[in-house]
């Protein structure tokens, strides 16, 4: 059960549009023999396609010659030189970009889902700028994998692509965190559970380079997700349900970046214990 699936990779307005542009970036393709690629993935009908198509159509993403559908040339061009002059910057007002200071930045969020965008925003802005660099994460849990499993399992597979190098520590040892663990620990992506950690229930940690983000939950929200966590030996339907029960009723939850060399050293000393990793990436 999938609770939130509205992230899609691109500008689209639904996930089978994406689909659409997914088997189009193969090559052309007729519009029967899609039908039945989009059928291997989507619970799709003709008519249902056949609207995708013309909308698509109409806004000179696609072009159709003859039975063959493609995607647009100038639409992918132009498309890809707003990515690269987008890319140009940081995307992200990250505070003190002169080497030599120090200072912090806080961000208040409306709810969780405001601030989990955000924060995968943030991070592949982190990743893109550090590419040669280990991101260090302490999560009390792994929550956000299964409410919004869509953008998350994305942010793990580029990782993983890009050989980005990530170790996660999760501070509670349950039945749950030991098959997060075992699902997603590869390569590039390493995963330990430490309890030892003297760190507030209500704090999740990142440290890459000189920066130290803190993200800041209440703490009714952390006592009713560690009792879900505590007794849940797997997750299904009910437990997605209630992950978001709560999740709705987290507020104001905040991100506080902070630059601060000797603070991100110390910490990522701290976090590097649990993982096979070399001085000098330290």
């Amino acid at each position: 059960m999938i609770v939130n699936n509205k992230f899609t990779i691109m500008p689209f307005a639904s996930s089978s549009q994406e689909e659409v542009l997914r088997v189009l970036a193969r090559g052309p393709i007729t519009g029967a023999d899609l039908l039945v690629e989009m059928s291997l993935k989507l619970p799709i009908t003709k008519q249902g396609l056949y609207k995708i198509l013309r909308q698509l159509l109409s806004s000179e993403i696609i072009v159709k010659g003859g039975r063959f559908f493609s995607l647009n040339k100038l639409w992918l061009t132009r498309f890809n030189d707003f990515i690269e002059e987008s890319g140009k910057e940081l995307g992200i007002s990250l505070p003190f970009k002169d080497s030599l200071l120090r200072g912090r930045k806080n961000i208040t969020f409306k709810d969780f889902e405001a601030l989990d965008i955000y924060w995968d925003h943030l991070y592949l802005t982190l990743a893109q700028k550090f590419k040669n660099s280990s991101f260090f994460f302490f999560n009390r849990h792994s929550w956000s994998i299964y409410e919004r499993p869509q953008s998350e399992a994305y942010l793990y597979k580029i990782s993983l692509e890009k050989g980005q190098k990530i170790m996660i520590t999760l501070g509670v040892n349950t039945i749950v965190a030991q098959k997060f663990k075992k699902a997603f620990a590869k390569n590039n992506i390493q995963i330990a559970i430490d309890e030892k950690f003297l760190i507030p229930k209500t704090d999740n940690l990142c440290i890459v380079e000189d920066y130290f983000i803190l993200t800041r939950y209440d703490n009714k929200t952390i006592d009713l997700i560690d009792s879900l966590f505590n007794r849940a030996t797997s997750f299904g339907g009910s437990e997605f349900r209630e992950l978001h029960r709560i999740l709705l009723n987290c507020k104001k939850p905040k991100i506080i970046i902070t630059k601060d060399n000797r603070k991100a050293n110390a910490w990522r000393r701290r976090l590097a214990k649990n993982f096979v990793i070399k001085k000098s990436e330290l």
